[in-house]
């Protein structure tokens, strides 16, 4: 006997939950995220016939160079001027340094990293921050012979470097292609951070970023392909203890904070 429509839409029902499952799993395993909604939480614009559909993810707009201005509200508070976990970032990422004598930093704040790596004297490390206030207070802070710091954007003109580092900044830039167009530029081998968007639950479904100075954060598996646009050699790496400067590599399934990524051999 043959079954009738309405019989074979309920047998697919379990093979279609079965798939969707799958299918979800495997994307968790690549460093990515599904989520469907029903219709009632869609615009009237974007309602088609199914009741499954995916929503795009949201950015927050640039704020632009606030790096002082905040710290100074947070000491205000009553907090702290570096946070912790940052320090140990900046630390951690020295640890990577290597080889490299002659180092641009990007975004550099208030000079937490330009000092660290600095203190190996043949080093030189150009710290390039368009926060006025930031800069300034680097200057009268952190000041070593061997730092130079800059309130302007850096150019391919001044001479390669070794290596450029960009610590936390990418997640604040709109125009991450042109920022990273720039890394590429001005040495053959980068060190960038962010935050992993997978670090909890909340954060990983958050749309935009919670923290409104992100324009948008990534998992492990996005970062990494962003990068690997523009570089053949992607390493990632994070902290087990974000308080310890300390790192260990990781897949691009994994959840650790923050991300860092050594990257080389630009196309």
């Amino acid at each position: 006997m043959r079954e009738s429509s309405s019989e074979r839409r309920h047998h697919a029902r379990p093979l279609l939950a079965i798939m969707k499952h799958s299918v979800k799993k495997l994307a968790r395993q690549l460093g990515y995220d599904i989520r469907y909604v029903g219709r009632e939480h869609l615009s009237e614009g974007a309602r088609t016939q199914s009741d499954l559909q995916s929503v795009s993810y949201q950015e927050n707009p640039e704020v632009g160079p606030v790096n002082y201005a905040e710290k100074e509200a947070r000491v205000k508070a009553g907090g702290p001027f570096e946070w912790p976990n940052m320090v140990a970032l900046n630390r951690a990422v020295v640890t990577l340094i290597g080889p490299a004598r002659r180092i641009v930093e990007l975004g550099g704040g208030t000079g937490c990293f330009a000092y660290e790596a600095a203190a190996a004297p043949e080093r030189f490390v150009v710290c390039s921050e368009l926060d006025q206030d930031a800069i300034r207070w680097a200057q009268e802070n952190r000041n070593l012979p061997n730092i130079q710091y800059v309130n302007r954007l850096v150019t391919a003109d001044e001479g390669l470097f070794d290596l450029v580092v960009a610590i936390d900044v990418i997640e604040h830039i709109q125009d991450y292609r042109s920022f990273l167009e720039t890394c590429v530029a001005l040495a053959p081998h980068a060190i960038i951070t962010t935050p992993n968007k997978n670090r909890d639950p909340q954060a990983a479904i958050a749309s935009p970023p919670a923290y409104y100075q992100h324009v948008r954060e990534w998992t492990a598996g996005e970062f990494y392909w962003v990068l690997r646009a523009f570089y053949q050699s992607v390493k990632l790496y994070s902290m087990p203890n974000v308080c310890i400067p300390q790192v260990v590599p990781i897949r691009i399934t994994d959840t650790l904070t923050p991300l860092i990524a050594i990257c080389g051999r630009p196309y």
